[in-house]
């Protein structure tokens, strides 16, 4: 997610067997400047 246009949270998503088991983020504005760029969401 970005805010301002900068990376404010990065999600992940858990799925198994068709259920979302699992919901984590990263907000650590250390942990985050390691990010340079994102990937887009598809089915």
């Amino acid at each position: 997610m970005r805010l301002n246009g900068e990376i404010d949270t990065v999600m992940a998503v858990r799925i198994d067997d068709g259920l979302i088991t699992g919901l984590y983020a990263v907000r650590n504005p250390e942990k985050l400047s390691h990010m340079e760029r994102e990937t887009a969401l598809r089915r």
